[in-house]
């Protein structure tokens, strides 16, 4: 779903943000990740792009709109991204960039994986570099396991720890969301450092999701939704009821925390019941805690 323009010397493109509407966890791993499959969509929620490139190799980087704890230098997933791929290239090229950030981060949207793959995309386009998908693929997997999902337009189900991913097949309808992100955030790190011990071993799986995906019934998919890091981020995280009763008062379809919070998404029957949702929403949460209606 990256969308990219050119205007006279730079190139904009739109990195979107996901939503986890499947995600089980069936333990850890000798090489300390976990083994997970989940089932992802990328979401009309964007943060901005700005590409330029330069003769010289030196990247020039900036951020805007980010909370505190988004790196505005080197450490930022955009850089990395990009310094891996002129490794990998061997490219003495640079660029200037510009990252305007509307996606909240500690949220489980996956704003800075979505970021570090439509870099690498935008880069290998505005470079016109010969490296292939699988190539790309496997800078973005270096970065984090949740950059490989943005390489896919529609639903994905990824598993291992994440890195390996296919599309889900056919037409999937489009679904209407109001995400609820409170100001607090959490660490994927901490989440998943409670979960075995918060595990139930009833284990889920998701090819009901996926078959109700292609039938096109949100309230079937609704019903079909299901996250295990719900779990552990109580435990970490007190006020995880508090914000999660307050979308279930408006009768979504389903409410759900997206990957490993803090963001909760609440499907709705179709856009016009997605705006009244938030409507009533933003009268009962404080100006610091995110509204958002997105559709897939």
């Amino acid at each position: 779903m990256m969308f990219l323009y050119k205007s006279k010397n730079f190139w904009t493109a739109y990195a979107p943000a996901k939503l986890n509407l499947f995600f089980e966890v069936y333990g850890k791993r000798d090489d300390g990740f976990h083994e997970i499959i989940s089932i992802a969509v990328p979401i009309r929620l964007f943060d901005t792009l700005i590409f330029e490139p330069t003769e010289k190799e030196e990247i020039d980087f900036s951020c805007q709109n980010a909370s505190s704890d988004v790196p505005d230098n080197e450490n930022n997933f955009v850089v990395r991204a990009i310094r891996l791929l002129q490794k990998r290239v061997g490219m003495i090229r640079g660029a200037k960039i510009r990252l305007f950030k509307r996606i909240p981060s500690q949220s489980g949207l996956g704003g800075g994986s979505s970021d570090a793959a439509t870099a690498l995309q935008t880069a290998r386009h505005v470079w016109n570099l010969n490296i292939s998908d699988e190539e790309l693929l496997e800078i973005a997997a270096e970065i984090g396991s949740d950059c490989p999902i943005f390489f896919h337009r529609n639903a994905s189900i990824s598993y291992g720890r994440g890195e390996k991913i296919r599309s889900i097949d056919g037409f999937i309808p489009k679904l209407y969301f109001v995400i609820l992100k409170p100001c607090e955030g959490l660490s994927t790190a901490t989440v998943y450092k409670q979960c075995m011990s918060c595990h139930d071993w009833q284990f889920q799986y998701p090819e009901k999701l996926i078959t109700e995906l292609k039938n096109g019934d949100p309230v079937r998919i609704g019903q079909c939704c299901f996250n295990r890091l719900e779990n552990p981020a109580q435990a970490v995280w007190y006020p995880f009821h508090q914000f999660k009763q307050e979308l279930e008062k408006f009768d979504c379809l389903t409410v759900r925390m997206s990957g490993s919070g803090t963001a909760f998404y609440g499907l709705c029957r179709n856009a016009r019941h997605a705006t009244c949702v938030a409507g009533r929403l933003r009268q009962r949460v404080t100006k610091n805690d995110h509204i958002f209606i997105a559709s897939n």
